[in-house]
Parts: structure tokens; C-alpha cells; sequence
């Protein structure tokens, strides 16, 4: 399977990993929070795989992407050791998400939409996740 045949599966990829991370999926105040969290060192490297790709498709090489759209965001992302990713998205507004991530590799991906979400995420080698948050 060549890249550009997994660069397209991709988003399928993930909307099945979205689907399977469902049963650990958190509701409060109106808010939803989808959070898919490897629980062995292979799903991890899996995710961190597929985030990679999603990264190459954005065209980021390196690690960090952060694009706010809207008001009120604040963003901070602390990255040590080599092969790190991270992809914060935030849009709408009053958004906050801090991620730190040191040894290496890891990989996470973080979205927040609607208004007055919060993530605060720390990463220590080996590790990957994706947190979706859709606050009313």
C-alpha cells in the first residue's frame, strides 16, 4: 500500500477511531468530549502513525500546528525531545488547551469548538492521543 492510499483513507481512519473512542466518551453541562487514549505501546504507536499522517496531509513536517479561529482562545504548547507532534484547532470561542509533551516520541491531536472549552494535556514519551470537544 503506497502513501497517498493511506493519506486518503485517512479521515475514514479516523472517524472509525472516533467511533471506537464513543465508549469512552464524557458529557457535561451540554458539552460533549471525545478522547481516544491507546491503552497498549502498539495502539500508541498506531495512533501516533495515523496523526502523522493527518500531519503530512496538513503539510507539517515538523512537530506543533496551532490555528484558532474566533475570540478569546489562549494556546500553549511545550514540546522537549525529538519526534514530537501536536495539532491544536480551536474554533468559536473562550477556547483554552495546554499540552506538554517531553521524551519521545508523541503525537496528539487536539480540536475544541463552540465556546469555552478546556484541555490541559501532558504527554511523557511514547505517547499518543486525540481529544475532540464540542462546547455549547
Amino acid at each position: 500500500m503506497d502513501m497517498s492510499s493511506v493519506t486518503s483513507r485517512l479521515p475514514r481512519l479516523i472517524a472509525a477511531a472516533l467511533i471506537a473512542a464513543s465508549l469512552g466518551t464524557t458529557a457535561a453541562a451540554g458539552a460533549l468530549s471525545l478522547s481516544l487514549t491507546p491503552r497498549t505501546s502498539t495502539e500508541a504507536q498506531l495512533l501516533s502513525t495515523a496523526i502523522t499522517l493527518y500531519a503530512l496531509r496538513r503539510d507539517l513536517r515538523a512537530g506543533a500546528d496551532i490555528g484558532q479561529r474566533g475570540q478569546g482562545h489562549a494556546a500553549a504548547l511545550l514540546q522537549s525531545g525529538s519526534g514530537q507532534r501536536a495539532i491544536i484547532r480551536q474554533r468559536g470561542a473562550d477556547h483554552s488547551a495546554t499540552l506538554s509533551q517531553t521524551g519521545a516520541p508523541n503525537a496528539q491531536v487536539i480540536m475544541q469548538f463552540g465556546r469555552g472549552a478546556q484541555a490541559d494535556i501532558a504527554q511523557t514519551g511514547g505517547q499518543a492521543g486525540i481529544l475532540l470537544q464540542f462546547a455549547p
